[in-house]
């Protein structure tokens, strides 16, 4: 036997030995013993790519945090992998704020399903507009698509002047001009360029669009004021003025010619400073002034915002015909401001006014206007209201409409008023998505979604599952998708797929409803659907979140908050505990939420808005609109007078899935007891 080599293997315990290893040869044909690894071998980097594939795309990754966009392209043009080098092409024309414009047009041109569409086609319009093109080549960019960007329609312009069409440069020029936001170089550039071809009414139009955009605008709407009318100049000034609240303001005001002195805009700056810095008496005549919409998009939602704002005051003050006649002018046609202004109308018109005609056309009017079940549930579940409040014996019609939705706040009150029948929530089991799993997998976004998920890049995977939610084209394939986002630990993309079911008209019970082990696990003094719901509503179940207002992990306590909790209850306290200790984050959250219980005499929804908003509104708004615990408001209209969409549209989620959750908690079956939940509460 011939020792061949020596191997030192160093071996750590309660002491240390060194072990000699002799490799041996035997005969000819015999195995031989293998040679021991110093240390283990490297993890793959991926499951999905190759070796050499996999480095340069995490080589890459690495590069784009360090801003090294050069490196990133260099990684990108040697891997072979076609999605990854997509999946590249677009982080690039994503975060690199000078992507080249074949970049730009590589991902608008070839991945036109995927995240960030608009945002990248914007950055493209802004390289066609800043850069010397000719102008044909302009003209086959925007030949299947229209401008997304002030930039674009700039461009577009220039290239119809270029190639000998006037008039559609004219039209174009003035789209951006009137309507577009452009940098403050952008609009600098244009107006040098094409002064000659803008009017006075091109000016004011302008700054008209800038003002609405809010404060950081100002300045250059009032660069345009050498350029208007002496009374659109005037117009100008007095807004701004307004707006900012600067000295000469009764000055400015009556220098504006009578004839511009009901224009939308400036009466909204005056209301809006009236309510401001006097009362809403003060105010309510200036907004009833206001019979023109704003000619903006923009312009529209914040005076709708404003008089929003103004209705909840009255409804406070008891000046209900007036909040009414607040809402009934929005001047508004589409999306969730319509909505919520239709709903308002409807809501004020049955339960204030006691006018049912009226609110049944402001409700069918909502109706006709959604599409999603939270908004249609609420459209029949009021319907059916108002028909009852009519004694029309077609209200059980819309109830039965409303209650469809059978996991929706509107849709569990209106199953209540229909009677024992419907008291029983029954689960669906979610239906295997097996059969359509090939076909997920095929989809280039989700190999990205896998790339991105190995890398442990959260936010690039969040932003093509968000993406995806609102396009596959099956319950099956969101059961997937939340289970994909799930799997890599990321909570918030898995259950806000789930919620997407709703678009199919069911649920995903399992995916949709986490029950983590960090809840149930509490000690059963604590309201665990209760618990289970906040935390839904709060995080979505991701541990790790800390959102703008700087509230941390599953429960979003700030940490203010969480430390007098914890002060009370004789915890340790500490902040990076919320974020990475799911435990006890659960404990302090449902410890805080037990507090509030407490204080409110078991109201569920008085806790629920105390967790949303604070116990100081809770007592405001208790003074202005009644104590629903004590029968001087229904809780259902206490609810609906909240002044703040966020912590009403809470408030409501919360409800229904407290209902759901004990249904899962008791096989999947429970009765419904919205009603009784946000009458009576806890105990």
């Amino acid at each position: 036997m011939k020792l061949r080599s020596i191997y030192f293997i160093k071996v750590t315990g309660m002491s240390l030995v060194w072990i000699a290893v002799a490799a041996v040869f035997g005969p000819l044909g015999q195995a031989q013993i293998p040679s021991p690894r110093l240390k283990p071998a490297a993890p793959e980097l991926s499951n999905i790519l190759t070796g050499p594939d996999a480095r340069l795309f995490h080589s890459a990754l690495t590069a784009a945090k360090r801003r090294q966009w050069s490196i990133v392209e260099d990684r990108r043009l040697k891997i072979t992998d076609r999605t990854a080098r997509n999946a590249l092409y677009w982080l690039q024309a994503v975060e690199d704020p000078n992507a080249s414009f074949s970049t730009l047009t590589h991902v608008v041109q070839n991945l036109q399903d995927w995240p960030r569409l608009t945002t990248i086609t914007a950055k493209a319009e802004k390289n066609l507009f800043n850069s010397p093109v000719d102008p044909q080549r302009t003209i086959r960019w925007f030949a299947d698509r229209e401008p997304v960007s002030g930039e674009g329609r700039a461009a577009l312009a220039r290239a119809c002047y270029e190639s000998g069409n006037p008039d559609a440069g004219d039209a174009w020029l003035r789209k951006a001009w009137r309507q577009a936001r452009l940098t403050r170089d952008g609009q600098k550039r244009l107006f040098g360029r094409y002064r000659s071809r803008l009017t006075a009414d091109d000016h004011y139009a302008r700054a008209d669009h800038l003002i609405w955009q809010g404060p950081h605008h100002y300045s250059k709407a009032d660069a345009l004021r050498p350029f208007m009318t002496p009374g659109q100049s005037a117009l100008v000034d007095a807004r701004t003025r307004i707006a900012r609240n600067a000295s000469g303001i009764n000055a400015a005001i009556n220098r504006i010619p009578d004839e511009l002195k009901a224009d939308p805009g400036f009466l909204y700056e005056r209301a809006k400073w009236r309510r401001r810095k006097r009362t809403g008496d003060y105010a309510l005549p200036i907004y009833h002034q206001i019979q023109t919409p704003p000619v903006s998009d923009t312009g529209r939602e914040r005076l709708w915002h404003e008089k929003k704002i103004m209705a909840y005051w009255a409804i406070g003050e008891r000046k209900y015909p007036d909040a009414y006649k607040l809402v009934i002018n929005h001047g508004l046609d589409r999306g969730r401001s319509f909505a919520e202004a239709e709903f308002l109308a409807g809501w004020l018109a049955l339960t204030k006014l006691g006018q049912a005609d009226r609110a049944i056309t402001h409700f069918q009017a909502l109706k006709q206007g959604v599409s999603y079940p939270v908004s249609l549930s609420r459209a029949d579940y009021w319907l059916g209201r108002a028909h009852e409040h009519r004694q029309d014996s077609s209200a059980d019609t819309f109830y039965k409409e409303a209650a469809r939705f059978s996991n929706t706040y509107y849709g569990f009150l209106a199953a209540e008023r229909l009677g024992a029948d419907y008291h029983i929530i029954s689960l669906p089991h979610e239906s295997d998505p097996a059969p359509l799993e090939a076909r997920f997998e095929a989809d280039e976004r989700v190999r990205v979604m896998r790339l991105f998920g190995e890398a442990r890049e959260r936010l690039y995977f969040s932003q093509f599952a968000f993406h995806l939610d609102d396009e596959v084209g099956s319950l099956e394939e969101l059961t997937l998708l939340s289970r994909l986002a799930k799997s890599y630990g990321y909570m918030r993309p898995s259950v806000r797929a789930a919620k997407q079911a709703s678009r199919f008209g069911s649920m995903l019970t399992e995916s949709g409803y986490p029950m983590p082990d960090a809840i149930m696990n509490l000690p059963d003094e604590f309201d665990k659907p209760f618990v289970l719901a906040i935390a839904r509503q709060e995080s979505e179940f991701e541990n790790n979140a800390v959102s703008h207002a700087r509230a941390y992990g599953l429960m979003q306590m700030i940490n203010a908050t969480a430390r007098a909790t914890a002060r009370k209850h004789r915890i340790p306290y500490s902040r990076s505990r919320l974020t990475t200790d799911i435990d006890y984050s659960a404990r302090l959250g449902a410890l805080y939420l037990h507090d509030l219980l407490r204080r409110y005499d078991g109201s569920y929804i008085l806790a629920a808005v105390g967790y949303n908003a604070g116990p100081t509104r809770v007592s405001r708004w208790i003074t202005t609109y009644g104590d629903p615990r004590k029968g001087e408001i229904d809780p259902v209209d206490w609810l609906e007078s909240i002044p703040f969409s966020e912590t009403r549209n809470y408030v409501q989620r919360v409800m229904e899935n407290m209902q759901v959750y004990r249904a899962r908690m008791n096989g999947n079956r429970a009765r419904n007891r919205v009603y009784r939940d946000i009458t009576l509460g806890a105990f």
